[in-house]
């Protein structure tokens, strides 16, 4: 009985591959051709119990040359050798360059160890540059543990590590992933999220623009300066251009930003965010700091898990080297006045009182409480986590200028620069009445 080999003649635009059946005559095979040396190899995959194209009653199995369309884009001449010859040894080699396209061919080829390989390989080599593609890739290929951990980097580095390639890069869904997150790793305040919102549009909108992350702010401004007057009293968000983007923006968490007066002044004067979004949560701070003010409230007293992920303060702080440091976050906490130090390894937070100056008015209540939860961070170079620690949620009970140990370092696990990240609440969510949760019914 003769022999029989397959040959894959892969076409230059790959729409289509020839698989050519070889007998015992005499043809001559190009060069280009990859020659599968056993039968076996095939007919014994998914792809091939799926389509059962080498044996059975499919017309193709007495063909001399089957032809299988190629529809994805990412797979490539190279991605099939690597896959084809995947079928020969366990591992082979994957360069992230290639990952893409060889995951593609895996996937068409339903080719599950290979598969599981190029998504350890997108794992292991997530950074600036790969992130972006690998996340929509994991999503088109189904490789969830994938996904999930690109999303985890862009969550940790999107504000640690900002970038002007990354920016341009990140969609408009990703985005707004990231925003609404209570695990985003924020740098400073709420009003550096927006911030760092103002210049991603900008580059989305204005994708041609290469200068430095240092010049980006400042040609942000200027370009949307230049269009104020285009508005027609309309904000940018509310404009053809902005209305895109309003899912990311409606995830700030603008009580945070309208709580100190600067940072209020210039998102008015940006005019992006409409202006009835400002006017609900002036009112709806107003009231909550009547309520800190006038009706007994000592803060939070227990945990409240879906008010801390959606409403939390977000606030943090990089810290450069070894040594001791002592600072507050801006803006109007409801006289909780917390002062943070770093020192000999531990971190104390402080409810300041009388003790030292303050800016603004301070709470004399004997007791205050507070929800928080501290994440510290290091990362390597490509931004990937190399240590990390988190208190938790916490409910944290102090009185007048006492302080409280909330975290006590490892110095083996200490690794500079540190990257501090807190969510706080600083009152209780309101409690709400038969009547404000069904306004619908209040006639009746």
């Amino acid at each position: 009985m003769a022999q029989i080999f397959y040959s894959f003649i892969l076409s230059s635009n790959l729409s289509f591959l020839q698989i050519i059946v070889l007998g015992t005559g005499n043809r001559t095979v190009n060069n280009s051709v990859f020659i599968l040396w056993s039968l076996y190899f095939l007919s014994s995959s998914p792809f091939d119990s799926n389509y059962c194209m080498f044996s059975g009653s499919w017309k193709e199995s007495s063909m001399n040359i089957i032809e299988l369309e190629i529809p994805d884009q990412n797979i490539d001449i190279e991605a099939l050798q690597v896959a084809f010859g995947s079928l020969y040894r366990d591992d082979v080699l994957i360069k992230p360059s290639r990952v893409i396209a060889i995951l593609a061919a895996a996937c068409m080829l339903q080719l599950d160890g290979l598969i599981q390989q190029c998504g350890e390989t997108m794992k292991e080599t997530i950074n600036v540059k790969t992130v972006c593609g690998y996340y929509t890739s994991a999503g088109t290929y189904g490789l969830d543990s994938v996904k999930k951990k690109c999303l985890e980097w862009l969550l940790n580095n999107l504000m640690t590590h900002q970038n002007v390639e990354l920016f341009k890069e990140l969609s408009i869904n990703v985005m707004k992933q990231l925003i609404g997150s209570s695990n985003l790793f924020v740098m400073q305040v709420e009003m550096d999220v927006y911030t760092a919102l103002k210049k991603w549009m900008f580059l989305q909108l204005v994708p041609s623009w290469n200068g430095s992350l240092k010049q980006l702010l400042t040609e942000t401004d200027v370009w949307f300066s230049k269009r104020r007057k285009d508005f027609e009293g309309m904000t940018f968000l509310e404009t053809e251009q902005g209305k895109p983007f309003v899912s990311v923006f409606r995830h700030l968490r603008l009580q945070y930003i309208i709580s100190d007066l600067a940072s209020a002044r210039i998102i008015e004067q940006d005019s992006l965010v409409p202006s009835e979004w400002l006017s609900s949560v002036y009112k709806q701070q107003w009231l909550a700091m009547l309520r800190a003010e006038q009706d007994s409230e000592v803060g939070p007293q227990e945990i409240n898990k879906e008010e801390l992920e959606g409403n939390s303060m977000r606030c943090g702080r990089k810290l450069a080297k070894d040594g001791e440091y002592c600072w507050r976050w801006t803006g109007f906490n409801f006289g909780f006045d917390l002062l943070v130090t770093y020192t000999n390894r531990y971190i104390i937070f402080k409810r300041n009182t009388l003790n030292q100056p303050c800016s603004g008015s301070v709470s004399l209540q004997p007791r205050r409480s507070i929800a928080f939860r501290l994440r510290l961070a290091s990362f390597d170079s490509s931004g990937k986590l190399i240590c990390s620690r988190t208190t938790g949620y916490q409910i944290l009970t102090l009185e007048k200028d006492q302080e409280q140990v909330v975290m006590n370092l490892d110095s083996r696990l200490l690794i500079f620069p540190l990257y501090i990240c807190c969510n706080f609440l600083y009152i209780s969510p309101e409690k709400r009445t038969e009547n404000n949760r069904h306004p619908e019914n209040a006639e009746n």
